[in-house]
């Protein structure tokens, strides 16, 4: 049975090292995405999701007042890259895709796994033309699971922006991959 964050958050902040470990694995990765997007530098995302985890783990019991352990991690996180941002520390960007999404074939058929693969690129292309904003609100839905109202405090927008914003991508999302669909298999006749 997977523990609760709000528990293991607050073993964490007793000085239970196996939950801090845990808590670090668990949000270390969804955190990164959160800083990249600011940052748009892995080694500063990584920095700040790590200045995060080291000011739970030194405060410790100071941080028993956080009754919401996943939104003080994000928000955390987020100040950090905008510290960050202010201080100067941002030069370069990287050339890293974090909406990256794996699709499991439902068989194990060569071209079944062709088909699949093609789909997957059709749909990475499609999440790749988003809008920046549009893109992360929907990264934040679909990979690390948050609710709406979570998503507009990490991103400082209102939930109706959140609401939009998800509505837009699967939109736009769908229009592209059968736009994409429909040429690819106009030229598959073309062929034949």
């Amino acid at each position: 049975m997977e523990e609760s964050i709000i528990s293991l958050f607050n073993k964490a902040i007793r000085g239970d090292e196996t939950a801090f470990r845990l808590l670090f694995e668990t949000y270390s990765r969804r955190l990164f995405h959160l800083a990249y997007y600011y940052l748009h530098s892995r080694e500063l995302a990584e920095e700040a999701v790590l200045d995060v985890f080291t000011v739970v783990w030194q405060k410790g019991k100071t941080l028993s007042y956080v009754k919401e352990p996943e939104r003080y991690l994000y928000i955390s996180v987020k100040n950090q890259a905008l510290h960050y941002i202010r201080r100067g520390y941002v030069q370069e960007k990287d050339s890293y895709s974090l909406y990256e999404i794996e699709l499991i074939p439902d068989s194990d058929s060569p071209e079944k796994s062709l088909l699949d693969e093609e789909y997957q690129i059709l749909v990475q292309q499609a999440i790749d033309s988003l809008p920046p904003k549009c893109k992360e609100v929907f990264r934040l839905v679909l990979s690390d699971k948050l609710k709406n109202r979570e998503i507009a405090d990490v991103l400082s927008i209102s939930e109706k922006t959140v609401n939009i914003h998800i509505a837009k991508a699967y939109k736009r999302i769908a229009e592209y991959v059968n736009q994409q669909y429909k040429q690819i298999k106009g030229f598959m006749l073309l062929l034949l």
